[in-house]
């Protein structure tokens, strides 16, 4: 029996040392709190009301998707890309500080007027836009190129009614594919 109870009280020693290092408290935690979304594309067609312009996403033959078989197309008559939009409460209880859309993307022309947009919304109405060029990353044709377009939400202060949208835009009018999304938000 003593060596049970040196054997429990040793564990609980050790767990409390393993775990003094961590905040049980979320909110005041060093480290900022992620909330990771994906994407693939191969389901979007059945992914949740999230996800719009599922018509723009493709079953890919040639040039192939990055991963799987589908990816979105973006051109002179879908110049938008498939899109992520919601009410920032329903992501989380709190408001963003960042918002980090990224993915692959494939290009037909070098250097194409093509970016990543992030639109807030307030009640039906414009409230923020921001762009994230990537015309300049997109000197190569031809090849799957990884990208990553960050935006802060410090200059205007968002509210959890407000609604998020991130997308490509494409104003080359030329193929510009992309595929494997991923929108990291951080509190």
């Amino acid at each position: 029996m003593k060596k049970l109870f040196l054997f429990v009280a040793t564990g609980i020693l050790l767990s409390a040392c393993l775990n003094a290092g961590s905040d049980s408290n979320p909110g005041s935690s060093s480290k900022p709190k992620e909330i990771v979304i994906t994407n693939d594309l191969e389901n979007a067609r059945g992914m949740v009301p999230s996800w719009l312009n599922e018509n723009h996403v493709i079953n890919m033959s040639e040039p192939p998707a990055h991963s799987g078989t589908f990816a979105c197309i973006s051109n002179d008559t879908t110049e938008y890309s498939y899109t992520y939009r919601e009410i920032l409460k329903n992501i989380n209880g709190k408001v963003p500080r960042v918002a980090t859309f990224s993915g692959w993307v494939y290009t037909t022309v070098s250097n194409p007027n093509f970016a990543i947009i992030c639109s807030t919304d307030e009640k039906g109405s414009p409230y923020d836009w921001k762009a994230y060029p990537l015309d300049k990353e997109l000197s190569i044709t031809g090849k799957w190129v990884e990208f990553s377009a960050t935006f802060y939400f410090e200059d205007k202060p968002l509210k959890p009614e407000h609604e998020i949208w991130l997308y490509a835009w494409n104003q080359s009018k030329k193929n510009v594919y992309i595929d494997d999304l991923k929108i990291t938000f951080t509190y």
